[in-house]
């Protein structure tokens, strides 16, 4: 089986040929890998040039990870999809013992592994994360009970194509994984290998309105795509309201206390109607009476 990994790059100089090197010492060595520069201004792309004749760097005007992955995947040949972020890391026998999962059940359309979470300087922090975690309540009612990160994740290309990708409004960063394994878990099974074969670099910190952003962005995108299914549109409500609660606390620390207020009383009366949820509505309502103490 021919892989294509695929690996979004956007200034990660520091990084970068330290996760091509992970690529390029795999057990498994029938891949190609496609480094899609997404408008890098630190010349990391010129950093990873020459290291491999499987290398091929593509450069696209700056247009966020979800759309440099698209072009990454448009431009693979290999029958499965290996991603990668710029800054994560492969255990060498990860292609291998995914390409053997694959090969063996047909059924399965992605294959996933645990992740083990390193620092910025590439040092292990003791943090393993399961890539199998029914208690996860998203994980459960959505993705078969499975939690994948796209650097752990190796796919069907057939599969991809049949579920399209990675949905681009998301932009910048964050949360386009979380809409694209749901349409995944929809059309094939899923399997794991439980151990930490990917190694996670906790390394950049999304700024807080993108996060904001793009959760809002991902419960609109699982509401019109499941809210006719009770459980799954029980638990989209309840997190509306907590992105409401989060959101109206951002604004007030912004300076924006009257739309911050009007957001907290919306998530308040979400909280009290169709999210059903007292936990987020006292959540709500706290932050909404400590907000009195500010000056508007």
């Amino acid at each position: 089986m021919r892989v294509s990994v695929v690996i979004p790059l956007y200034n990660a100089r520091d990084v970068i040929r330290e996760t091509v090197r992970s690529v390029l010492d795999q057990t498994w060595q029938d891949f190609e890998l496609l480094v899609v520069d997404d408008g890098s201004t630190d010349g990391s792309g010129d950093l990873i040039k020459n290291l491999d004749r499987r290398l091929r760097n593509v450069r696209q005007e700056n247009a966020g990870v979800a759309a440099a992955r698209n072009c990454g995947i448009a431009e693979a040949q290999g029958e499965a999809i290996a991603l990668l972020d710029h800054d994560d890391l492969w255990h060498p026998a990860k292609l291998e013992r995914q390409v053997r999962v694959l090969e063996a059940r047909p059924e399965v359309g992605m294959v996933i592994t645990d992740v083990a979470h390193i620092d910025r300087a590439g040092k292990p922090m003791g943090i393993v994360g399961a890539g199998y975690n029914p208690n996860e309540t998203f994980a459960r009612l959505f993705v078969q009970g499975y939690v994948p990160t796209p650097s752990a994740a190796m796919i069907r290309k057939k599969v991809l194509s049949a579920v399209g990708g990675f949905d681009e409004a998301f932009g910048s960063a964050g949360m386009d994984d979380h809409d694209l394994w749901p349409r995944i878990a929809a059309a094939c099974t899923i399997a794991n290998i439980g151990e930490p074969l990917t190694f996670h670099r906790n390394r950049e910190i999304k700024p807080a309105h993108i996060a904001l952003e793009h959760r809002a962005l991902l419960i609109e995108r699982l509401l019109k795509r499941f809210g006719d299914l009770s459980e799954r549109r029980q638990y989209l409500f309840r997190e509306q309201a907590f992105y409401y609660c989060d959101f109206g606390k951002h604004l007030i620390a912004s300076g924006q206390i009257p739309q911050g207020r009007a957001i907290l009383a919306k998530g308040l009366a979400l909280s009290l109607g169709r999210a059903r949820s007292v936990k987020t509505g006292w959540r709500c309502l706290s932050r909404l009476v400590r907000s009195y103490g500010r000056v508007s």
